[in-house]
């Protein structure tokens, strides 16, 4: 059973108070500034894949990159679809042994033509990406993936 606090005196309540309500407010301050900053990280992830994309299709006007076919640019990847395309993407980009963390991963199936459904792709992607069964994280929480040896 839990020991109950001793009572405390007037003033050390008082203290104790004023300190709870300082504390407060920092994590008040705290939220809205985590929230302002995912928002900035949103948006610049936004703007790196609008840029990747323009970087893509300038290097197929230059000849560096084949060409995407119409129906792979219009299609919007989800579930097994999805599983496949990143597949194929890191295989060809980086090769079957990479390890890759799995936003750059993401990067490269965007610069491959690919778009990924749902609220927030990236979270899409790597939801798809932890059901893939030829997939595997190298580590724990670091991000990084790798294909399963065949």
């Amino acid at each position: 059973m839990a020991e109950l606090a001793p009572p405390l005196s007037p003033e050390l309540r008082a203290a104790a108070e004023a300190e709870r309500q300082v504390a407060l407010d920092r994590v008040d301050g705290l939220r809205a500034q985590a929230a302002r900053l995912r928002a900035v990280a949103d948006a610049a992830e936004d703007d790196l894949a609008a840029a990747t994309r323009l970087l893509s299709q300038l290097d197929e006007i230059l000849g560096i990159a084949p060409q995407m076919s119409m129906t792979q640019v219009d299609e919007v990847l989800r579930g097994q679809r999805l599983r496949q395309a990143a597949i194929q993407v890191l295989k060809r980009r980086r090769g079957k042994t990479a390890t890759v963390h799995y936003r750059e991963w993401y990067e490269l199936l965007v610069a491959d033509g690919h778009r990924v459904a749902g609220k927030d792709p990236v979270a899409t992607f790597l939801t798809q990406l932890s059901r893939a069964p030829e997939v595997e994280p190298v580590g724990r929480r670091t991000g990084m993936y790798r294909l399963v040896a065949a």
